[in-house]
């Protein structure tokens, strides 16, 4: 984001501090609002994220496009698709809602004291009909509370997906599940959370830790006030398809948590809860003791930074999951034999996570880091080099507002992973659709070459004209030059 004023870049400092005594935290609100309120005096553009930690002050212009497009990244210079609506994107996800083969794009909304005034947040689907999303979101939620995340699973054991909407925002609204069917979810919500004195839900992951055949919902919460600012971690655990709307376990410590993943990172068979946490709190991992959460981390940082975002992936491909944390800047924890041991730190130029997730974006069985800043407005992918993550980023999207959410699925059926982009403005949803590189004498466009290309090939061998099957070289007509081509790729998988 050229041209932004990054309050971003001084509030980490700032808020290892206020959450020590209310009046440092009142003088920091304070001057926060001062600035708020003397950028909407002179009409300049205020964003602020959906946990109201981080707050940028645009100025004019601002570039918006591909800054790095390093070999081995499927994705364009600029995006493919983009909505025309303003909103305040706090989560997405891509899953087929409908039942039509089809992943659509799900899209969770916040609002804030942004400015100018956003006056829609309602939650949406863009759905996709044979590759192609519609313009605009025919599935619009009922009800409009500030959404910090969504997530999609069957919840209820219908067989039909279900988005769990993780809901706060000042106001505390409970979360919600808007029920799946045959034709799509129902835009009013089926269930509502009763946490105990509510809670500003920033997070929410979906998970059978039990092992019992249902998804069971872990949330990760904050409170809305320097006078009432932590809440404990809450689980709801589902029993039989029926999820209870009070939590059914909490962490013993309250505090501010962002991210949630789950991974079985000791190999006991039960997979264990990270959790990231912003400042005065350390970021860490609660063990899943056959079924039931310890109340209290097994593992920690043993830092306190504002850290935002939790992911697993056996990035070095030795068995055991690693662990990759939004911190500042990005870490990944390497793990052996159950033992987190920090091994690589990015070296992009600035970090205020927004999102982070693992996805094997270029199809080559290792998994590569995918990350979103909220400041900068950047997104970032790193790719896995035989089992080491590239230090500075393989790819890099820097957006004119500021970045809120990602998510990666394939929306064109070509088995490739697309990418889609939430900002905070307008456009607001935004999707690269992967590139995938050129295969040559892949006649049937299934990734490799072989006995089935060959046939094709001989089987409208020395025809002529546009568009034949087997005119490997498309010069027009099949000739010796494309079995030529073909057997020299013979046997490869391209992707």
């Amino acid at each position: 984001m050229a041209n932004g004023t990054a309050w971003r870049t001084h509030v980490p400092q700032r808020a290892r501090c206020i959450m020590r005594t209310a009046n440092v935290w009142r003088a920091w609100t304070a001057a926060l609002s001062a600035a708020i309120a003397a950028g909407a005096a002179a009409q300049q553009r205020i964003e602020l994220s959906d946990d109201g930690r981080e707050t940028v002050v645009f100025e004019e212009g601002g570039f918006d496009g591909v800054v790095l497009r390093g070999g081995g990244v499927p994705y364009g210079a600029a995006p493919d698709w983009q909505n025309n609506l303003r909103r305040q994107v706090g989560a997405l996800q891509v899953a087929d809602m409908n039942g039509d083969g089809w992943n659509d794009v799900v899209v969770g909304c916040y609002i804030s004291n942004s400015f100018p005034p956003y006056d829609d947040w309602h939650n949406m689907i863009y759905f996709n009909t044979g590759g192609q999303l519609e313009t605009n979101p025919s599935w619009i939620s009922d009800d409009q509370v500030s959404t910090g995340d969504i997530q999609v699973g069957d919840i209820n054991g219908d067989t039909y997906p279900d988005i769990f909407a993780a809901n706060g925002g000042s106001s505390m609204s409970p979360s919600v599940i808007y029920f799946g069917g045959p034709g799509g979810p129902s835009t009013t919500p089926g269930w509502t959370s009763a946490e105990p004195g509510l809670a500003w839900n920033n997070y929410a992951i979906l998970y059978d830790f039990d092992h019992d055949g249902d998804l069971d919902v872990v949330t990760a919460n904050q409170g809305n006030s320097q006078f009432d600012p932590y809440r404990p971690m809450y689980m709801f655990r589902n029993n039989n398809g029926v999820l209870p709307t009070v939590p059914s376990w909490q962490s013993a410590e309250s505090s501010i948590q962002n991210f949630l993943a789950f991974a079985d990172f000791d190999g006991d068979g039960f997979e264990d809860l990270a959790v990231s946490k912003w400042a005065n709190f350390e970021s860490g991992i609660y063990k899943n003791l056959s079924g039931n959460l310890a109340t209290t981390p097994v593992w920690t940082t043993g830092d306190t930074d504002t850290d935002k975002g939790v992911a697993w992936a056996d990035v070095d491909d030795n068995g055991w999951p690693d662990l990759a944390l939004g911190h500042d800047p990005t870490r990944l924890y390497a793990n052996t034999a159950g033992s987190l041991t920090l091994s690589w730190s990015a070296t992009a130029p600035y970090f205020g996570h927004s999102d982070l997730r693992f996805a094997d974006v270029n199809r080559d069985d290792l998994p590569d880091l995918v990350e979103t800043h909220f400041s900068d407005g950047r997104v970032h992918i790193y790719l896995n080099q035989g089992g080491v993550l590239a230090s500075s980023p393989s790819w890099t999207y820097d957006s004119s507002s500021v970045g809120t959410a990602i998510a990666l699925g394939d929306l064109n059926g070509d088995q490739w992973l697309d990418l889609v982009v939430g900002n905070s403005g307008e456009p607001c949803v935004k999707v690269f659709y992967a590139i995938p590189p050129a295969c040559i004498g892949d006649t049937d466009a299934d990734g490799d070459v072989d006995l089935t290309d060959l046939a094709i090939l001989l089987a409208h061998f020395d025809q002529t004209g546009a568009g034949i099957p087997g005119d490997v070289d498309d010069d027009g007509d099949v000739d010796l030059a494309d079995l030529a081509q073909l057997l020299a790729n013979f046997d490869q998988q391209c992707w």
